[in-house]
């Protein structure tokens, strides 16, 4: 690859500029040496030069097309000559590339450069031929071919993404740049899936597990995956993979459903007619509710359906509301998102669902000394030391915050609504409740922790930091709170 700086003209990826080496065209008639001849006979050695470099202009112009053709861009085709001072002095296009734009002949679209400007997106035409002369003014710089992808506008009105090589031809005794030339290929139908896929890759974000499926043969393209999906037999046909990951992962009360649903010709014809197609399952080995869900991937030309989208969207936050299910959900929750030792929730819930809520409020708090409580009551009093915090703790909150054990004797509380004032008043509090947390067996032990709050309308991740700055400030004096306010953290 060589220097690509002139592409710095296309802003936002208007366009994409690439080089490559060309071949080399070692075969030309070479020149008479003027100085050789009587000065009476210069002139004609200067005519006969001329000729010769127009002859060697045309071996190089049909070698370097045939060149171009050979690596398969046989769509539209453009020239351009200079002079020796590379002024522009010709353009040229072929037949090809005005039936590729719509145009007609050249009364249509005349073999001029303001021809080719014309046929530019208009908002991106400044930037697309400031990137042409860049490339000419530093063409010494740059390998003998380059590539652009950019879009082009047709007669009729309608953009369409063109790729292309262009070929500089320059002259072997000084340099200059004698033709430049190029191929064009129209590329919209490979742009636009491409730019759809990110879409649905955007869309596989949402999804526990998604697939891009070829109606046709039913081949897919996998967006999204999860450590169930995989453990399934797999199979290059999409519904019988499906299948596979029934027999895998889904509860047996739900399979017959699930089998009599992943019906290709009724999926198929549920999508065409109505968009989407979906059924709830529940999922044993990830012991959550799931929604599978087909909708439109892709369609072709004349409306006809060819590929499908098949997501997997996890609704157990959804069930937890439904009281059909409270008690099956419940028994969840407390299996994956309970600290086993304190009964409060954990790091892991912490991780995937709390994360990145919108909160007022993050404290940290942990025990003072608690190597000394393990030191004097052992490790059986330090257990119930945690306990009786947490238990604290969690009596301390209104029923919509969260208290969960960061790790250790650190604890954290998220609170979604309260004033600074209030969370001052709260920290107080705490403070003053943990006087009446004793051990039977070590009368002599007084509980205390210190706080680090962070305050202001943020998500949970952009208050921690905070929060833990503000503890370490605390632990310095021990049996202390300190509180940061914050001003929100743009994003």
């Amino acid at each position: 690859m060589g220097n690509n700086s002139a592409a710095d003209g296309i802003d936002n990826g208007v366009g994409k500029f690439a080089t490559e080496d060309g071949v080399t065209v070692d075969d030309l008639t070479p020149l008479f040496d003027v100085s050789a001849y009587p000065e009476e006979q210069q002139e004609i050695i200067k005519e006969c030069n001329r000729r010769i470099d127009e002859a060697n202009s045309k071996y190089r112009t049909a070698k370097f097309r045939e060149d171009m053709f050979a690596k398969g861009l046989r769509a539209g085709m453009y020239y351009c000559t200079f002079d020796r001072d590379e002024n522009l002095t010709s353009f040229e296009f072929n037949d090809e590339t005005r039936q590729m734009l719509g145009y007609h002949g050249l009364d249509d679209l005349p073999n001029e450069f303001d021809s080719w400007i014309k046929t530019l997106v208009p908002e991106e035409r400044d930037a697309i031929v400031k990137l042409f002369w860049d490339s000419v003014r530093i063409h010494r710089e740059l390998p003998d071919i380059t590539h652009a992808t950019y879009r082009m506008q047709k007669k009729d009105g309608s953009i369409i993404w063109v790729t292309g090589a262009g070929r500089f031809i320059r002259r072997q005794d000084d340099g200059s740049l004698e033709i430049y030339m190029g191929c064009y290929l129209d590329i919209t139908a490979q742009q636009e899936l491409k730019e759809y896929l990110r879409i649905i890759e955007a869309i596989g974000k949402v999804f526990n597990f998604s697939m891009f499926i070829d109606v046709n043969d039913l081949s897919y393209r996998m967006i999204s995956t999860n450590e169930y999906v995989e453990q399934a037999q797999k199979d290059p046909d999409a519904f019988r993979f499906l299948k596979n990951n029934v027999d895998a992962t889904v509860a047996e009360s739900f399979r017959k459903k699930l089998y009599d649903w992943l019906d290709k010709d009724k999926i198929i014809a549920a999508v065409d007619e109505h968009g989407s197609t979906s059924q709830e399952f529940y999922s044993e080995s990830a012991n959550r509710w799931f929604n599978g869900i087909f909708m439109v991937g892709d369609r072709d030309e004349n409306g006809k359906l060819t590929h499908i989208v098949y997501g997997c969207q996890d609704t157990t936050d959804v069930k937890l509301q439904n009281l059909a299910q409270q008690k099956k959900i419940s028994e969840f929750e407390e299996k994956i998102y309970i600290d086993s030792l304190s009964k409060v929730r954990n790091r892991k819930f912490l991780d995937e669902k709390l994360i990145y809520e919108p909160c007022k409020a993050v404290v940290m708090a942990d025990i003072d000394l608690f190597k000394t409580i393990n030191d004097t009551a052992g490790h059986q009093g330090g257990d119930l030391v945690i306990q009786k915090v947490a238990a604290m703790l969690e009596q301390s909150v209104r029923k919509g915050d969260v208290v969960l054990r960061y790790g250790g004797d650190e604890f954290m509380m998220v609170f979604f609504d309260i004033s600074k004032e209030n969370l001052e008043n709260k920290l107080s509090f705490l403070k003053s409740s943990l006087k009446e947390i004793t051990l039977d067996d070590c009368p002599e032990l007084h509980i205390t922790m210190s706080f680090g709050a962070a305050y202001g309308t943020e998500l949970v991740n952009n208050l921690i930091g905070t929060a833990d700055k503000a503890l370490y400030e605390s632990k310095k004096v021990r049996n202390a709170f300190t509180i940061t306010e914050i001003k929100s953290i743009s994003r």
